[in-house]
């Protein structure tokens, strides 16, 4: 068809096909990365691994191996995480206010530096995006969000022992959430 040709090799000399020695260190790097200091558990990420792999986009044909395969991009845990509706925004309800690099004042940015505000009044509609907010006295930024950067507040009491969500608290981190929410835009459908 493309002027292929079949050369085997034998079970115990992967040398011989190099793109078998490609996969193999890849799928070996993977296997390290996710058992990490537990060496002897590696049998039990093989299915991660595996997961993994065949989920991975190719960069030469832009399609992951699954979805060369069956047609489909297949479903992942991230998938089954409940989206925040972001457009329900009434003034007078309590969001969290993500700040962004370019709402920090001058010299006062830092990538450590906590990105969100928890509990802010919405006193404002200015357009469907756009909404003033009530900020603390300490925040010295603009009060004004777009939509996007809202979250509604729940205001349950499990949001105060959320180690996960970084609230102006230096001791939160939210890198976790940072990474749903980037792989749940890049991976939409």
């Amino acid at each position: 068809m493309v002027d292929t040709q079949l050369q085997f090799s034998s079970a115990y000399h992967p040398q011989t096909d190099g793109q078998i020695e490609v996969v193999n260190r890849l799928l070996g790097n993977l296997l390290r990365s996710l058992v990490g200091e537990h060496v002897k558990s590696w049998d039990l990420k093989l299915c991660q691994a595996e997961f993994a792999h065949n989920h991975a986009v190719n960069r030469s044909t832009g399609f992951s191996p699954f979805q060369v395969v069956y047609a489909t991009i297949p479903k992942g845990p991230l998938n089954l995480i409940p989206l925040p509706n972001r457009s329900k925004v009434h003034v007078g309800d309590f969001v969290w206010a993500i700040l962004t690099k370019d709402q920090y004042p001058a010299r006062e940015y830092n990538k450590l530096s906590a990105r969100k505000i928890r509990s802010v009044e919405v006193i404002e509609k200015i357009n469907p995006n756009t909404y003033r907010l009530k900020l603390p006295s300490h925040i010295r930024t603009t009060d004004v969000f777009n939509v996007k950067h809202l979250i509604p507040y729940t205001g349950d009491s499990s949001d105060d022992d959320d180690l996960r969500a970084n609230s102006l608290r230096p001791w939160e981190n939210d890198a976790v959430e940072e990474a749903v929410s980037r792989y749940l835009e890049k991976n939409r459908f």
